[in-house]
């Protein structure tokens, strides 16, 4: 500001009273910023008393890059100012540890593999969900989704308490019966999904199922995505009128409907119902149980040449295969990921 203040006054010759007016800062801030430059002082103090003892930046620089840092906020900066406080004040601390959180959020989300699923009815995903309707006797409402992962193709959802095993089982049975079967079921690690109703029938019908890390939901994101997009249009479509519980699904599944016929850009201008019925691949007995000896032999060598869990290795090897086969695509950054194999 001084600089541009300087070229004013050398090109106009106007008093710096008038310089100051027209750049609407106040005369006495530009006297006390001319005052200091000419001592070589700094131009602006941080508010508060100064601190007397010189910062260790590089021990404070370590302890800010140790904390737990979330994405949105850092737990333990407390602690650290305990230690720093006299000699940085908590606003210096607290800009050095959103630059540090910024930066952290910005490289994983730069080093993060994005999955593609190239080929609609190899995998579905599905997951329940709390809704925030509640009934009449004041109890929580769930929504049970699922989808083609591929197409984004969402099949009708169930409505009402929290599904138990048998239900789930049930629900599973029927969008079978219209839809055919997947080779892959994506979910979470809830007992209702893993019951031994849910297992049995995976089992009858070859599905091979893929239970996502305990406590990472972006593992399963698509569902996730999708289970937003249907509360939204529920909100949307119950914005001014009650709706019954027992009404609940059918609102659901005509949110549903209107979802699969809205095109895509992530579908190039379709929409998930067209590229689902369009493209679906069917998958014979004997193929999904090549997949399944290969996934399995592949998770066993991983268990014998590395300390990891058998579901960790189940999915490295899941992955592996669709890989292989080309049912998926893995980018980072826009870049197309070399076959590991």
């Amino acid at each position: 500001m001084l600089i541009v203040i300087d070229q004013i006054k050398k090109r106009t010759r106007m008093p710096y009273r008038v310089i100051a007016d027209a750049v609407r800062l106040p005369y006495s801030s530009l006297l006390r910023w001319r005052r200091r430059r000419r001592d070589d002082t700094p131009l602006i103090r941080q508010p508060g008393p100064q601190k007397i003892i010189p910062p260790d930046y590089d021990r404070l620089k370590q302890d800010v890059e140790q904390l737990s840092h979330g994405k949105s906020r850092t737990e333990g900066t407390g602690a650290v100012y305990l230690r720093h406080g006299s000699s940085v004040s908590r606003r210096q601390l607290q800009e050095m540890v959103s630059l540090a959180r910024h930066d952290l959020n910005v490289s994983h989300r730069q080093n993060l593999r994005r999955i593609s699923w190239n080929i609609p009815n190899v995998a579905w995903s599905m997951d329940p969900c709390e809704y925030e309707q509640r009934d009449a006797t004041g109890a929580k409402v769930y929504l049970n989704q699922m989808q083609d992962l591929a197409s984004r193709y969402k099949f009708n959802p169930m409505t009402g308490d929290i599904p138990c095993g048998e239900e789930i089982s049930g629900y599973l049975t029927a969008t079978f019966n219209r839809f055919g079967t997947p080779l892959f079921l994506k979910r979470d690690n809830g007992g209702n999904l893993n019951h031994a109703a849910v297992n049995d029938l995976l089992s009858e019908h070859f599905v091979l199922p893929i239970n996502s890390p305990v406590h990472y939901p972006p593992y399963n994101g698509a569902i996730e995505r999708a289970q937003s997009e249907l509360k939204n249009g529920l909100n949307a479509k119950l914005l001014y009128k009650s709706c019954p519980n027992e009404h609940l699904e059918a609102y659901a599944s005509l949110v549903e409907h209107d979802l699969n016929h809205n095109p895509r850009p992530c579908l190039k201008g379709k929409n998930a119902c067209q590229v689902y019925f369009r493209d679906r691949r069917t998958f014979s007995r004997w193929e999904r149980r090549d997949a399944y000896v290969w996934i399995t032999n592949l998770q066993n060598d991983i268990l014998c040449n590395e300390a990891v869990q058998p579901q960790a290795a189940w999915r490295i090897a899941v992955e592996a295969w669709l890989n292989m086969k080309g049912f998926i695509t893995i980018t980072i950054n826009g870049k197309v990921l070399p076959s590991f194999l």
